[in-house]
């Protein structure tokens, strides 16, 4: 009866171990998995630079893989517009016979790719008060743009937001593309 009761206690020892060992790999295969997906993660962010008579704002990725674009959303007041050429005129900002006014935009949406380093230019604007006129026009435009890693994660950077970019599920972004 001694022997049996030994060899019950090895063979619970023995399973204790073995638990042990498998919880120590699953979290090593973790741990794994969020250095490998670290090494890939883009970081986009907005910045603009300003000066009386120019103005350009940029999407820069200062993040370690490339930024997947799959939706972009630029609001004027709360309404969704398809560009940001369309969205200047509700702004105030439209090019007369006689002015000096000059822009360039580029698209942003689903597709684009925006590797580590590089930037995509959203608007860059050449007017006489640009700085003044888009003063207070800024706080009416709200532009999301949202993108993902190479491991499919994915995150929402907003215009205006000091907060990093958030994290987002796959069924909560608008597959637009801003013009």
């Amino acid at each position: 009866m001694k022997a049996w009761k030994f060899d019950l206690l090895i063979a619970l020892a023995a399973l204790v171990v073995s638990g042990l060992t498998a919880s120590a790999a699953l979290y090593q295969s973790k741990v794994f998995s969020d250095q490998l997906s670290a090494t890939v993660w883009p970081y986009l962010s907005f910045n603009a630079t300003a000066a009386p008579s120019s103005y350009e704002l940029m999407l820069e990725n200062d993040g370690a893989g490339p930024a997947i674009i799959v939706g972009a959303q630029l609001l004027v007041d709360g309404k969704p517009q398809p560009s940001v050429v369309r969205a200047l005129p509700l702004l105030a900002m439209k090019k007369t016979s006689h002015s000096k006014f000059s822009y360039v935009s580029e698209s942003v949406g689903p597709g684009q790719v925006i590797r580590p380093g590089a930037a995509a230019t959203v608007l860059k604007i050449s007017a006489p008060n640009i700085r003044a006129r888009l003063a207070t026009a800024y706080a009416r435009v709200r532009m999301d743009v949202y993108y993902c890693s190479l491991l499919n994660r994915c995150w929402v950077v907003r215009l205006h937001s000091t907060d990093r970019p958030q994290e987002v599920t796959g069924q909560s972004y608008p597959h637009s593309t801003i013009q």
